[in-house]
């Protein structure tokens, strides 16, 4: 398990990234027999499929996807799947607290629980601030991306302003994308936009991690289970001590 910790990862982006690559093979089927994702938590039932003839609630018991588990310790998935904007979007005004109210009243038993969002502002990212404690901000040391930057302080200073009671903090920035296989490590562009991102870090008092995430051909191997080809993808076990030593764990 993570750190040996009892984790709970959170899929809030439509694209489902998180949860193809923690369910690997086993998304396709997750896919084809409907099971319960994040679509069925903000509707909050799982809707009648077989023989059910009614809807059923989300128990408290229900854990949704069980990736791995090591003594009494566990990582569990609460999917995405490709509809979710959709589903949604059809909904009447969702409400953006429904997210933490499921979560405080089953998963506090769990050590850390990792909420992944799209990088669009949008409801699911202020459902993702009223479940979290802290925020981790990965940036592409690229121009458009650091466009983008004062655009994240503007989204938490308003959530902020209109939830007092929220502790929101940034727990850092992490370089992400940022260097190739094989490749240069970004030549001048990456350096201007660097010196960009610190500055606007500095300037909002967020802490930048040491460590870089890398563009990893290796990475999506291991996802898939085939371990023949690394790469630099183990440099994110790096990022990952120091992300943990950050916040306390």
């Amino acid at each position: 398990m993570t750190k040996g910790l009892d984790v709970l990862a959170v899929d809030l982006d439509p694209q489902a990234n998180l949860s193809q690559g923690l369910m690997r093979n086993n998304y396709g089927q997750f896919l084809k027999e409907r099971r319960p994702s994040i679509v069925e938590l903000f509707n909050g039932y799982i809707p009648p499929r077989g023989d059910s003839q009614a809807p059923q609630g989300l128990e408290e018991s229900y854990s949704f996807e069980l990736i791995g588990r090591k003594n009494n310790k566990a990582l569990h998935l609460i999917p995405s799947r490709f509809d979710f904007s959709d589903a949604l979007l059809n909904s009447l005004r969702p409400n953006p607290r429904v997210l933490a109210r499921y979560l405080s009243s089953n998963f506090t038993n769990k050590d850390l629980i990792l909420i992944d969002c799209s990088p669009t502002e949008s409801v699911l990212t202020t459902a993702a601030y009223h479940a979290s404690s802290k925020v981790l901000v990965p940036v592409k040391p690229e121009f458009f991306a650091t466009i983008g930057f004062p655009l994240l302080r503007e989204s938490l200073d308003l959530f902020r302003k209109q939830n007092p009671a929220n502790s929101l903090q940034v727990t850092g920035v992490v370089i992400n994308n940022s260097f190739y296989d094989g490749g240069n490590n970004g030549g001048p562009e990456k350096e201007k936009a660097l010196r960009e991102i610190k500055h606007e870090a500095k300037k909002n008092g967020w802490p930048l991690y040491k460590n870089e995430l890398p563009h990893s051909r290796g990475f999506p191997k291991m996802m898939r289970g085939d371990y023949t080809y690394l790469g630099n993808a183990t440099s994110f076990y790096s990022f990952a001590d120091e992300f943990f030593k950050s916040i306390g764990l």
